[in-house]
């Protein structure tokens, strides 16, 4: 009878593991607060291309789809940059060559999730550079962003290309379950996207 009951409770532990083992939850991010750059750029023509690269496995529970992480993160760039023109092109135009006498911004989503555990890496898309997350706690919800963004500026007959990797983990204990997950992604969304800005700003400040 023993020995039935630890099998019967092996099979249920197995069973669980299968069920929530890697599994990643996505919320739409909460609207940041952003500093505009009122005249920088000023009636530059700027093409923006922003990018889904993220592979999350099917079993996510998923209540914000690509489409609307990336218009999220596509309003925020469009927020901070006022003065200048932006069009946004279609996300095939990624892998195509930047246009001459303008600006191309190029943004690939490697992550925008959160987890319990490590768990929370999977999912990480392979679009470009090398993401170093450091060290990520196994018994903490975690939100995770990474972004892998490349600048072109065609101003000019000398073409400037600008290349980096972002990343944020937001780590808390699991005090308030879901609750704390959405506000640990939220957190890591508001420090990524500052830190494209502050990048934005860094290679084209003249």
């Amino acid at each position: 009878m023993i020995n039935k009951t630890v099998r019967l409770f092996s099979i249920l532990l197995l069973l669980c593991n299968i069920c929530f083992a890697q599994k990643l939850y996505v919320w739409c991010p909460d609207e940041i607060i952003v500093k505009e750059r009122t005249g920088f750029l000023n009636n530059q023509d700027i093409n923006l291309i922003v990018i889904d690269g993220r592979s999350l496995p099917t079993n996510s529970k998923v209540e914000c789809d690509s489409k609307s992480v990336v218009l999220s993160v596509v309003a925020v760039l469009k927020k901070a940059y006022p003065s200048c023109k932006v069009t946004c092109l279609d996300e095939t135009q990624y892998y195509s060559k930047s246009e001459k006498g303008k600006i191309t911004i190029k943004l690939a989503i490697a992550a925008y999730q959160a987890g319990f555990g490590t768990d929370v890496s999977v999912g990480i898309g392979q679009v470009g550079g090398t993401f170093a997350f450091g060290i990520i706690p196994k018994s903490e919800w975690n939100g995770l962003v990474g972004y892998y963004v490349q600048i072109f500026d065609n101003r000019t007959e000398t073409e400037k290309k600008y290349q980096k990797e972002i990343s944020q983990v937001t780590s808390k204990s699991n005090m308030w379950g879901y609750k704390t997950a959405k506000s640990c992604l939220n957190t890591s969304y508001e420090k990524a996207d500052q830190d494209v800005l502050f990048f934005i700003d860094n290679s084209l400040l003249e």
